[in-house]
């Protein structure tokens, strides 16, 4: 992907889709209070969820490495503030799970999170590069 349109549109593509059937069985089995689906399933699939959209982590990172922040355009910018939200989002759901005592000392859970917040920082610092520029290059 050479554009954060492109991305943006992947990343959108995906999240639409995630699961499939088995979120929407998923869904099915939530009837609060009187009935929920396996702890254990809804873990996974935000888990997986999360592991999915951070596999396009170095594709952010090309196209942020490749596009100067003096030349992204309007349409740019916002197709990169709508993948900035998709990240900021999603690093919630590794941050969650390491809320529950049973994953506590998940390496690779631990990992995903320092990755999401590794790349949120990324992500935070090229914004305000594309902002400053869009305000004048101060």
């Amino acid at each position: 992907m050479k554009t954060f349109t492109e991305l943006h549109r992947r990343l959108i593509g995906l999240a639409s889709r995630l699961d499939g059937e088995l979120w929407d069985k998923l869904l099915a089995s939530l009837n609060p209070p009187d009935e929920y689906p396996r702890d254990s399933q809804i873990q996974d699939l935000a888990f997986r969820d999360a592991k999915a959209l951070g596999g396009y982590v170095p594709d952010l990172r090309s196209v942020m490495k490749n596009t100067s922040p003096k030349t992204v355009s309007f349409e740019e910018y916002q197709a990169f503030c709508g993948i900035a939200s998709l990240y900021n989002i999603t690093a919630r759901l590794p941050a969650l799970l390491l809320s529950i005592p049973d994953y506590r000392d998940s390496a690779i859970l631990i990992e995903l999170y320092n990755g999401y917040r590794q790349i949120l920082a990324e992500i935070y610092s090229y914004l305000a590069l594309v902002e400053a520029e869009a305000a004048g290059g101060s």
